[in-house]
């Protein structure tokens, strides 16, 4: 047997287990989902502190990243970095580090298993193809990782630190590798759009429909437009009027609602999973058959709404808001 066919074998031997390690690091982001939140909510701290140490101009940038240098050694660490608007041609960014080595320890375990499975090639399978699986594999948690934290990223303008760190009105939480590949997790574009621009963007999605997929919609108003089996994945809406407007089997998972007046709008069928609607006001809108699994809604909000019962118990209830 060749080096490259011991390589290939050992490669499939292990997918499954491979997999399993996947699952469980899925598992471990919900069980330790507190801890998560206190190491990000410590780094935010951290970095306005080295952001006004700096006395940097407005921040447009952050970007986490996995640092891939260190996955050898185990740490699992990971650098912030807040950037001005010339991203990375800032020469003197805010930085700091935080190890999320809670979540990715158990890569030591499979790097143990990997060592002794490689030792029935006799030497053909070596440490380099472990260590090329563990890194492969830490990045394709930390893909997983970053689609968790968008709901936790979601209300980070309620965060004390992030507030008093100064910002642009257009600004984005990106989570990836250093200096490559990375998601955009959370952002801010306080320009305000129009109607134009919004059935430019449904017009663009009849060929592509991740178009429509985290786009920020700012004091837009919204009259008569047909939007039903659309993708709009993580959307925001903040200060915006929609008026008979069809989401009808649209996929609103994630989305945000804030500050909007929403008024004659048809959801049937829709799915707006894990979605935030703050501070809304509702007319004689439809939610037949939708599925709004986990959804929040104001308790206040309620009477409104003309729920099926099955929806009811779905749904997640705030009622900080009810003064």
């Amino acid at each position: 047997m060749t080096r490259q066919e011991a390589r290939k074998r050992f490669f499939e031997e292990e997918k499954e287990y491979l997999e399993e390690k996947k699952l469980e690091f899925y598992k471990k982001i919900q069980e330790q989902s507190e801890e998560l939140a206190k190491v990000i909510r410590g780094a935010v701290r951290e970095l306005k502190e080295d952001i006004l140490r700096l006395d940097k101009e407005e921040i447009m940038f952050f970007h986490f990243s996995l640092l891939r240098m260190d996955l050898l050694s185990g740490k699992y660490r990971f650098l912030v970095q807040a950037m001005d608007a010339r991203w990375y041609m800032d020469t003197e960014p805010a930085e700091i580090g935080f190890s999320l080595e809670f979540l990715f320890s158990i890569a030591e375990d499979m790097k143990e298993k990997l060592t002794l499975d490689a030792g029935k090639y006799m030497g053909k399978v070596n440490q380099y193809d472990i260590t090329e699986i563990l890194q492969d594999n830490a990045m394709e948690w930390n893909q997983i990782l970053a689609g968790e934290l968008r709901f936790l990223f979601r209300d980070m303008e309620e965060n004390t630190d992030f507030i008093e760190i100064p910002k642009l009105k257009t600004w984005g939480i990106y989570w990836g590798e250093y200096r490559d590949s990375s998601d955009l997790i959370a952002f801010v574009d306080r320009e305000k759009k129009s109607q134009k621009d919004w059935e430019r963007a449904l017009r663009l999605s009849r060929e592509h429909e991740e178009v429509l997929i985290s786009k920020y919609w700012y004091e837009m108003e919204i009259l008569d437009s047909e939007c039903s089996n659309k993708l709009l994945l993580f959307n925001q809406f903040e200060n915006c009027t929609l008026t008979q407007i069809s989401f009808d089997n649209t996929n609103l998972s994630g989305t945000r609602f804030k500050d909007c007046v929403i008024k004659r709008c048809s959801f049937q069928n829709a799915v707006i999973r894990q979605a935030d609607f703050v501070n809304c006001r509702w007319e004689d809108n439809d939610f037949t058959g939708a599925d709004l699994s986990n959804s929040i809604f104001l308790e206040k909000d309620i009477p409104f709404l003309h729920m099926e019962p099955e929806q009811l118990q779905t749904i997640l209830i705030d009622r900080r808001a009810n003064g």
